[in-house]
């Protein structure tokens, strides 16, 4: 049987949970690791650098691994980063970045297929630029600021190796390599690393 004070202890800890379980979902999420960012920018620039050595700018033979590595890099170096700073890696907020980045991942992967499919690699740096930066913009929404505005040079980007394909490997250089350690540069300056 209960008492009146063990069921209003209950509803407190209930009430609790709620009010921590909606902070959570409504916070940003700030572990993003810039250093995390300046790797995924070696690894860009390797890519580039080996897909002019093949003289295919759009090798996928080069250009797939990078990206597994690069998300494997992004993701230890997050991990690491919230661990030091003690916040929960699988927060509200990072859930949303997932979700919010999924989409747009997911499009490029299945572009890439059927764009190689049919000829026209010549589209692939933009398409991938754009919709990578899609992604990243709107992770940056639940994230630190400098996200967003990644995201948004990217899609520039992408925008510019649609209508310039001609300009694919430099602009794929430029934005895996030289945007993303210019911001991460700057995350390690102003957010910790």
């Amino acid at each position: 049987m209960s008492t009146p004070l063990s069921e209003q202890q209950d509803y407190a800890k209930e009430t609790l949970a709620y009010i921590r379980q909606t902070m959570e979902s409504a916070s940003t999420f700030t572990a993003v690791s810039g250093w995390g960012l300046i790797a995924v920018a070696a690894v860009g620039l390797a890519a580039a650098w080996l897909a002019w050595r093949s003289g295919d700018g759009t090798n996928l033979g080069i250009w797939l691994p990078a990206a597994v590595v690069s998300v494997a890099v992004a993701g230890t170096s997050t991990t690491l980063k919230a661990r030091k700073l003690d916040v929960p890696l699988w927060s509200g907020a990072l859930r949303k970045i997932v979700w919010g980045m999924a989409p747009p991942l997911a499009t490029g992967a299945l572009l890439t297929y059927a764009l190689s499919a049919e000829g026209a690699q010549h589209l692939l740096p933009g398409t991938w630029l754009a919709l990578y930066g899609a992604g990243v913009s709107m992770g940056g929404v639940f994230s630190v600021r400098a996200l967003r505005w990644l995201g948004v040079s990217l899609v520039l980007l992408g925008g510019l190796g649609l209508l310039a394909p001609q300009l694919g490997l430099w602009l794929l250089a430029i934005g895996f390599g030289g945007l993303h350690l210019a911001f991460g540069a700057y995350i390690v300056r102003r957010h910790g690393g």
